[in-house]
């Protein structure tokens, strides 16, 4: 519905309405009160002539559903006014609100969008490459990905914007230290997550627990979860799950963290944990007898169709990975099959094959290096070429091969 803009008109209501904003900024920013903080704007918006709810709180409450009716709220208001100021906002937060929701393909459009538009704030067009960033990683495209990342790494140094910074070095696997408590539990819990994956599960364990401690603090429901997953991902590593009551825990410990991805809305949170699941039930299928024991071939099927729903492939073909592996052990071949086709041709969707030796990387923990055009390669295979060549140009675009910036 449209809101009515009149100007030059003071009443008691917008005087009210802003003694209800500005109480509702005092709550959101220096009391951390999420949805307190909410209410209180809710109840301005009924009595000033502008949007006056900022959708980053929703954000923070994991409300993503209310989130996108404020960007939305915004942007009707943006093209009333024929503000191109607004309209740069307005539209970011359109794109944000998407991408926590995974629809990606419309946040990339907005994000996009917003950058065409002029900004008051210069770190906008920033925000808008790292929701670009973001949401072509959720599409599987690496490249695209990178290169937006880059761009959004420019604009944080241009403005000395560290926040942006901490985002943006969260995306690409890196972390930055003395940052607001609510940034700091997204950082460590991506920081738990590579160290788990490097096998340092013991330090993955404690710095996880830190993660979930503070986002519970901060009322992160979404990285609560996150988090949940991630402790009972370690536990399963350490091999805790081989008693049958602790296996049974950690199977509770992923429901609890499938149930809040699913009443916050995020699709590619209930991806993440069914796959974690379906790997627990593949792993351990000892304890997986009658009702697991069908959930091992449930698991695995479902994940891959919410994964599909969301376009991301990279999922897709870590599901079809683990059936292939599943159908194996039953013997069934032509399952096997079909499996083994879905990982190739998913493998030469996302082109994920080193140019140099013609092998294919993400299935491992391989070591890989990307060149500032933002295409990857094996690092060892891209080492050699570079000491071997004089003038080396990068394989996939003939672009002169400079190494991409690691970002400290």
């Amino acid at each position: 519905m449209g809101v009515r803009i009149e100007k030059n008109w003071v009443s008691m209501g917008q005087r009210i309405g802003k003694h209800h904003m500005h109480s509702g900024v005092k709550l959101y920013h220096h009391q951390g009160h999420h949805q307190q903080a909410i209410a209180r704007w809710r109840t301005a918006l009924r009595k000033l002539t502008k949007a006056l709810i900022d959708s980053q709180a929703y954000c923070d409450a994991t409300d993503y559903r209310q989130m996108l009716m404020c960007a939305l709220q915004q942007t009707e208001l943006a093209n009333m006014q024929q503000d191109g100021f607004m309209k740069s906002k307005a539209f970011l937060n359109l794109a944000r609100a998407y991408e926590q929701l995974v629809d990606f393909g419309k946040a990339i459009n907005y994000s996009r969008t917003s950058v065409q538009h002029s900004s008051m704030d210069p770190r906008t067009p920033g925000h808008d490459y790292l929701v670009m960033a973001l949401s072509q990683l959720g599409f599987s495209q690496f490249q695209g990905s990178l290169e937006a990342f880059k761009k959004a790494m420019c604009v944080a140094n241009q403005c000395a914007h560290r926040l942006l910074e901490l985002q943006v070095s969260t995306g690409l696997g890196l972390t930055i230290n003395d940052v607001h408590m609510k940034y700091r539990s997204v950082a460590l819990y991506h920081l738990s997550v590579i160290l788990e994956k490097n096998g340092s599960l013991i330090n993955a364990r404690a710095i996880c627990d830190e993660a979930l401690k503070l986002a519970q603090e901060t009322g992160n429901r979404s990285v609560y979860a996150r988090c949940l997953c991630s402790i009972a991902n370690v536990c399963r590593r350490l091999g805790e799950s081989e008693a049958k009551e602790t296996f049974t825990k950690i199977w509770s410990c992923y429901e609890e963290a499938y149930r809040i991805m699913r009443e916050t809305s995020d699709r590619m949170g209930k991806v993440l944990i069914l796959g974690s699941m379906a790997k627990l039930a593949s792993e351990y299928r000892t304890f997986c007898t009658g009702k697991y024991e069908c959930q091992t071939i449930q698991l695995n099927k479902k994940c891959p169709e919410i994964a599909k729903a969301i376009g991301c492939k990279r999922a897709m073909m870590k599901c079809y990975l683990r059936l292939q592996d599943l159908y194996n052990q039953l013997d069934d071949k032509d399952s096997e099959e079909l499996a083994r086709r879905m990982v190739a041709l998913l493998t030469q969707e996302m082109d994920l094959f080193c140019n140099f030796c013609g092998q294919r990387y993400g299935f491992h923990n391989d070591s890989l290096q990307a060149l500032r055009c933002s295409h990857i390669f094996h690092e060892r295979c891209l080492q050699a070429y570079l000491a071997e060549c004089l003038n080396p140009n990068c394989p996939k675009c003939q672009c002169k091969a400079v190494l991409m910036i690691a970002y400290q």
